[in-house]
Parts: structure tokens; C-alpha cells; sequence
């Protein structure tokens, strides 16, 4: 029974999104550090060419001794890559949470109030969507007024939100999430860069042990690789800034219509078309939240009709 919810949890739309916020931020180190080991690997054989093609007289036998101790100096950090990788998956997961907790918010206020429990719209600060949370409490002080008077009345929209007619972007929640996007950025250029500086220095100081007996090598042509590794470093860093914007781009454009979707439906119901009922197209990940402020109009809706009812015979 166990093994049968734990797979109806992942097959919710919203799980889904959560596990793929956590796998690309996570994909983009991976994919980084893959890159890193590539280019290192190049540079450990292009090393063993050089040696071989102008024959400095070293063996075959030392060569390969020096590739195999290089790349096990590279491996013996796997653990710490791992270890890295899983906190990046974990802190993916956050930010997915981050982005879907205002409609959590409103769909447990919604699920509250369908199940007659006195509760209040109260969304925290971090998580705010100025635009749909400040017309959202408005909308829902105009629910609760209806269902005091058991009546659906026109109510008037104010003017700063009657001339929306597409999503505008949301600054304040956009930068709290950028912003905790830059310390995520920030802390694996830091990561990446001590990984990739520690290898150098390992990897250098063992190409000149390896190969100080041999007088025809300059332990220059080891040192001077150690601006290579730089530019290595530079080049991770760089590359992981950019990917994570983004990807931040991106991930708030899978909510930005959601938002839009919800605030359509308010402003319709509130103007008098009490059907209207939040239907997202292309944004699954959002339904089930929709479908419990839903069944929170069809609740308030059907209350107001029978009271009519109830006047009228």
C-alpha cells in the first residue's frame, strides 16, 4: 500500500515541477563539471603527446604511470562532487517550493473556506505576488462579504487593475528570487572554482615531481599551465552565473501566466460572470491548486443561488 502512494505522489503535476526545478539546477553543475574533467583530461594527454612526439626519454611505462596517478588525484573528489551535487538537487527543490507556495497559499485558503474553517489570506512576504495577493484580498474580503449576505452582487474592480490586460512582471517577488538564485550562483562558482584549483595544484606539483629528473623538461612548461587552470576557473564561473539566470528567466515564466490565469478569473467573477473558474492551459503543474479555489466559487456560488431561491419561492 506504502509503494502505491509513494508513486501517486510522483505522478502529481506539481511533484513533477518540483523534481524538475531540483534536477536543471542541478543538471547545470553536473553538466559544468563534466565539462571541467573533459578539458582537464585533454590537458593531461595533449602533456603525454608533447613527451612522446618530441622523445624526451621518458618510458611509455612512466607516462602511463603519470596519466593514471593524474586522473585518480581527479576521482578521489567524486565524493565531494556528489555531496555537492545532492545540497544543489535539495536547494532546487526549495526554489520550486518558492515559486508554487503563493498558489499553495491561495489554495489552502480556498480549501479552508470550502470546509467552513475561519481562517485568513495572509501570504508572507518572501513569497509574494504583489499583484495577484493584493487583488486576491481584496477578491476574497468580497467572498466573504457574499457569503454573510448570500448574494453575488457586481462589485467594482479598482482602476489600477481594470486596465491589466496582460501579465505584468512581478519586481518584488522576481528579485527575492533572483536574488536567492545569486547565492546559489555564487556559492557554486565558489565550489567549482576551489574543486578546480584544488585538482590544479595536485596535478601541477606532481607533473613536476614526476618529471624533475628529466633536465630537457622545464618545470616552466608545467608552471606556465597553471594560467590554463585559470581560465578554466573563470570560464565555470562565468558559465554557471549565465546558465542560472537563466534558468531563473526561465522558471518564472512556467508561473507568470498562472498568476494572469487567477487574476482574470477574480476580476470576471467579481464584474458578474460568477461561471468564470481558473483554467490553465500548458501550466499542469498548477491544476490542483486551481481546482481547489475552484470548488471554493462553485461553493459560494451555489450558496448565493439557493439563498435567491429560497427569496424568490
Amino acid at each position: 500500500m506504502k509503494k502505491f502512494k509513494v508513486a501517486k505522489l510522483f505522478q502529481e503535476e506539481d511533484t513533477k515541477f518540483l523534481l524538475g526545478c531540483a534536477f536543471k539546477f542541478s543538471t547545470v553543475y553536473l553538466l559544468m563539471a563534466l565539462l571541467i574533467y573533459y578539458i582537464i583530461w585533454v590537458i593531461l594527454s595533449v602533456n603525454s603527446i608533447y613527451f612522446e612526439t618530441l622523445d624526451f626519454g621518458i618510458s611509455q611505462d612512466l607516462r602511463a604511470a603519470f596519466l593514471d596517478s593524474s586522473m585518480k588525484i581527479i576521482f578521489d573528489r567524486i565524493l565531494y562532487f556528489l555531496g555537492f551535487y545532492i545540497l544543489l538537487f535539495l536547494a532546487g527543490l526549495y526554489l520550486g517550493k518558492l515559486l508554487l507556495r503563493p498558489f499553495d497559499i491561495i489554495a489552502k485558503y480556498s480549501e479552508g473556506r470550502t470546509n467552513d474553517q475561519k481562517i485568513e489570506f495572509n501570504p508572507d512576504t518572501f513569497s509574494d505576488y504583489k499583484f495577484l495577493t493584493r487583488f486576491g484580498e481584496f477578491f476574497f474580503r468580497y467572498l466573504a462579504e457574499s457569503e454573510k449576505t448570500k448574494k453575488l452582487a457586481p462589485n467594482t474592480v479598482p482602476p489600477s487593475f481594470a486596465k491589466i490586460r496582460t501579465p505584468p512582471f512581478e519586481r518584488v517577488f522576481f528579485f527575492h528570487f533572483i536574488l536567492f538564485i545569486i547565492i546559489l550562483a555564487i556559492i557554486t562558482g565558489y565550489f567549482m572554482g576551489y574543486f578546480v584549483a584544488g585538482i590544479r595544484d595536485q596535478l601541477l606539483e606532481h607533473s613536476i615531481n614526476t618529471f624533475s629528473s628529466s633536465k630537457k623538461i622545464s618545470t616552466q612548461f608545467f608552471s606556465n599551465q597553471f594560467y590554463i587552470f585559470d581560465s578554466i576557473i573563470l570560464m565555470s564561473i562565468l558559465g554557471i552565473f549565465v546558465s542560472y539566470i537563466s534558468l531563473s528567466l526561465h522558471l518564472y515564466s512556467k508561473v507568470s501566466g498562472g498568476i494572469f490565469a487567477f487574476f482574470l478569473t477574480m476580476r470576471s467573477f467579481m464584474k458578474g460572470n460568477h461561471s468564470a473558474r481558473v483554467h490553465f492551459v500548458g501550466f499542469p503543474h498548477l491544476r490542483s491548486y486551481g481546482r481547489l479555489f475552484n470548488k471554493y466559487l462553485d461553493k459560494v456560488e451555489r450558496e448565493c443561488e439557493k439563498s435567491d431561491n429560497d427569496v424568490k419561492s
